[in-house]
């Protein structure tokens, strides 16, 4: 590979730009496909790649909700903000073309539970509904808002209250990562499966 290298400073490109390389160096992303519900009833379900864990005890994840090309907030983080709450569903391949077409934006008054044709299933703890075809939820309660910078780019944290896991997706008490099969986030129109897998242990032969 080549030592000569392109630079770039911020300060000085387009918001584009910067856009494209961050999300063709920082890859591939898990996918945080939020599903949430108003005061009003309706449901909303909306895929973010700026996700990840951000806590263990208690456990907590992240998740970034650039806003509106207009300013606005998104649906999902005003459902967030209104209801207090959400629920994280893993994207695997077989609901992989769901998820991207659960990106489209649609009227708040409509769901994209009905556009997709995913099912809505109850949560234990928190009123917005589960994902019935993901594998696995979190169902979390808004721990904290953040926004950064001068537009405001909001980052939503939430606590996890409550874990489902399918018993399809376990190998004891670990989570089985080739069974699971999720999806990544890579840059424009693009998306992965986990392809090959290395392992490598510790030198004390445990596993983290």
């Amino acid at each position: 590979m080549s030592h000569s290298y392109l630079e770039f400073d911020p300060e000085k490109i387009e918001r584009h730009e910067i856009y494209r390389l961050l999300t063709g160096a920082v890859v591939p992303r898990p996918i945080g496909w939020a599903s949430t519900i108003n005061s009003k009833g309706v449901t909303n379900l909306a895929p973010f790649s700026f996700f990840t864990v951000v806590c263990v005890a208690p456990p907590m994840i992240s998740l970034t909700i650039a806003r509106n090309p207009d300013g606005t907030e998104k649906h999902t983080l005003k459902n967030a903000k209104e209801m207090q709450e959400f629920c994280f569903n893993v994207v695997t391949t077989d609901i992989w073309k769901e998820m991207v077409d659960s990106a489209n934006g649609i009227p708040e008054e409509d769901s994209e539970f009905d556009t997709t044709g995913l099912t809505a299933i109850p949560s234990v703890k928190i009123k917005s509904p589960r994902v019935k075809e993901a594998p696995i939820h979190f169902e979390c309660k808004l721990h904290q808002v953040i926004e950064l910078g001068p537009n405001k780019h909001p980052l939503c944290i939430g606590e996890v209250v409550h874990f489902h896991v399918d018993p399809e997706c376990m190998n004891g008490s670990y989570i089985d990562v080739k069974k699971l099969d999720p999806v990544g986030r890579l840059n424009g129109f693009y998306y992965s499966t986990l392809g090959e897998i290395w392992e490598r242990q510790f030198e004390d032969g445990q596993k983290r």
